[in-house]
């Protein structure tokens, strides 16, 4: 069912308008939350960028093991003998230079980490959540984060679900599977009519009960 089925099954329902916008909203949420997580990662890659260059490192994993490489040498440098006044005054300055290199790029490196894994859990909250609603599961956003675990992101930045016999397939797909092996999570539809909004009240209701709201 794709989620304009879910949208027109509540309209035909009671209070399905006020339902549907919930919906919309919810979603949007969650996506603007996704693009704000994945736009600060883009700004923390680019200023680590600008640094690397700065000092002439080229990006990779073993960035800061370099910078301590260049004060480890320096250090040596330093040792190595007499020098004139000057010359110990400016490698001290470029000695601290380096040390607070190291240091802003292993706190952008950092960053740049979490705000990728804020905005994999976003892309992975929305996904479930518009997965579930389209399935007329109860509850969500509460279902998705039962289900956060299984999701999983490919090396091309798409999404996966992996199942409980190990096999990745579409989160759509193994969102689906969960709720027929999950009865429990899916709203009852009291009313006996055409699409999932029939029983969405009674269903959330029982859902919650169970929850003891």
């Amino acid at each position: 069912m794709e989620l304009k089925d879910v949208y027109t099954a509540l309209e035909k329902v009671e209070n399905g308008a006020e339902l549907i916008t919930a919906i919309k909203a919810e979603i949007n949420t969650l996506n603007n939350e996704a693009k704000k997580h994945r736009i600060a990662g883009e700004q923390s890659t680019t200023k680590l960028k600008s640094i690397l260059d700065a000092v002439g490192l080229a990006d990779g994993e073993d960035v800061v093991e370099k910078a301590k490489g260049m004060k480890a040498t320096l250090d040596q440098f330093a040792q190595g003998g007499k020098k004139p006044d000057e010359v110990a005054k400016q490698i001290t300055t470029l000695t601290k230079q380096v040390e607070t290199v190291t240091t802003q790029l292993a706190d952008m490196t950092k960053q740049a980490d979490e705000q990728k894994a804020k905005y994999i859990a976003s892309q992975k909250m929305a996904k479930a959540v518009e997965a579930l609603t389209k399935g007329n599961a109860a509850a969500p956003k509460d279902m998705a984060k039962l289900l956060l675990d299984n999701i999983k992101v490919n090396d091309d930045d798409s999404l996966a679900y992996t199942g409980a016999d190990g096999k990745d397939v579409s989160v759509e797909d193994g969102v689906n599977s969960w709720l027929k092996d999950n009865a429990w999570a899916v709203k009852v539809n009291n009313n006996g009519g055409d699409g999932a909004g029939g029983g969405a009240g009674g269903g959330t209701d029982a859902f919650l009960e169970g929850f003891g709201a």
